[in-house]
């Protein structure tokens, strides 16, 4: 991986990161979640990715667009089926890695969207339902308090 394109990014989370932190009035929440954990901000950041033709950070995330835009419309396709059993971390895990393969990346997914409002209430229980003990209370709001640069 480029290690300039790492730190450049680096640089901008910090920067960002710092914002949010003396004016959180003016950023985004679950955009902050997504730099403080490295996440690619599949549901922020448009005007970038479309002047770019693509997001030139695409390959320093920790977890990348396509899983976490493959998880989520999973997510949203059993919700509208009403298959909530499938949506159920455990069944979310086998699906997408098999067991503790990508549990960090599924959770933090699952946190950025549940920050940004998205799904219902019902998704989340599902989801919640049938966890293990750092799934079963997945993060609904984030703010500056929770940032730390240790």
């Amino acid at each position: 991986m480029d290690q300039q394109l790492i730190a450049l990014y680096e640089l901008k989370r910090q920067s960002f990161l710092i914002g949010y932190i003396q004016n959180p009035g003016n950023f985004d929440d679950a955009l902050a979640f997504a730099y403080f954990k490295r996440l690619a901000p599949i549901f922020h950041e448009d005007n970038m990715r479309e002047k770019y033709d693509g997001d030139p950070f695409a390959e320093v995330y920790a977890v990348k667009a396509e899983f976490m835009a493959e998880v989520l419309g999973y997510v949203d396709e059993r919700d509208l089926a009403g298959d909530h059993t499938a949506i159920e971390f455990y069944n979310l895990e086998d699906k997408f890695g098999g067991y503790k393969a990508n549990r960090i990346e599924l959770i933090h997914t699952l946190e950025y969207a549940r920050i940004d409002g998205r799904f219902s209430d019902e998704v989340w229980k599902a989801v919640e339902r049938n966890a293990p003990a750092e799934a079963n209370r997945l993060e609904k709001t984030f703010s500056p308090k929770d940032v730390s640069f240790g």
